[in-house]
């Protein structure tokens, strides 16, 4: 093809993208950068934004508040990352050894489903399960013999909110991460299972020796995207408990929207959104290290 042709469908390539391109730099990239500058000033959203230097990040890594909240972030990324890379794998790996292909097919469909509902729609769901007073806990609690003065108040107790929190999701399999994890067990040669088989591995042995190591880099995807998930996630503190009792659910994400959205300091929240950019960040980078390193030696 000339030269000229081939100058003419780049011309019209980049006409095409070039819409698209405009809205991405309006309301992601320019937003993003912006708020890197507004990290450093005093502003409301309204009038004029006042330089302040470091004092925002000062608050954030001086406030006994956000060390409770990265605290709580620590152990919602713990947890979840522990039931990420355990049921969907597990379940993941149950499909995978369903020989047949329209009952595997079948049994897919019926992990992959659950998507369609609104993460709202689960979480207002907890919130009626886990009601003091009505719920369905502390109903069958009750009807077991509990006193009601002894029947647990979940979202209120200091001790059993955090708990609660974590318990919301049960029983915690992702309908995405059953797909990687099944996705990963169907690229593994066949003719490395059999030749372990033929060495007299058992099923044991054939999935930590063999199945296991040659996942890793779904492993490593789905532990990057869990942690980026929790660090970005405060739909349930804000709906369930807004940060409470006393903190004990607070994270930093949601210190972000009530500073943005409830006490006007967009500066402040700016901060902070700073601050857990960096985290993913460089998580990101440290996962996609290894990640390549791991997908390398794969090969």
């Amino acid at each position: 093809m000339p030269n000229s042709i081939w100058k003419k469908v780049n011309i019209k390539a980049y006409l095409f993208l070039l819409p698209t391109i405009v809205l991405i730099m309006t309301f992601s990239y320019y937003p993003a950068i912006s708020a890197f500058y507004y990290s450093f000033t005093n502003w409301d959203g309204f009038l004029t934004a006042k330089y302040i230097g470091f004092k925002n990040f000062e608050i954030i890594f001086t406030s006994e508040e956000f060390r409770q909240a990265f605290l709580n972030l620590f152990w919602f990324s713990a947890f979840n990352v522990i039931t990420a890379l355990t049921f969907p794998l597990f379940v993941a790996l149950l499909i995978y050894k369903v020989k047949h292909i329209k009952l595997q097919n079948m049994y897919r469909l019926l992990f992959v489903f659950p998507m369609v509902v609104p993460g709202m729609v689960t979480i207002l769901l907890w919130q009626f399960i886990l009601n003091p007073d009505v719920g369905l806990i502390n109903s069958f609690l009750a009807a077991i013999g509990i006193p009601d003065e002894q029947l647990p108040l979940w979202l209120a107790s200091m001790k059993m909110a955090l708990p609660s929190l974590l318990l919301v999701g049960f029983p915690w399999i992702s309908g995405v991460y059953v797909l990687i994890f099944l996705a990963g067990f169907q690229s593994i040669p066949g003719s490395l299972r059999e030749a372990a088989i033929v060495d007299g591995a058992n099923g044991r042995t054939l999935f930590f020796r063999i199945e296991l190591p040659l996942i890793m880099s779904q492993i490593k995807l789905i532990m990057i995207l869990t942690i980026i998930s929790v660090i970005q996630t405060f739909s349930l503190q804000l709906v369930l408990t807004n940060g409470g009792p006393a903190n004990k659910t607070t994270v930093p994400g949601y210190i972000m929207y009530r500073e943005a959205v409830t006490n006007s300091q967009l500066g402040y929240a700016c901060a902070i959104g700073v601050v857990l950019f960096i985290m993913i960040f460089s998580l990101t980078v440290i996962n996609n290290k290894f990640l390549k390193s791991s997908t390398e030696f794969e090969r």
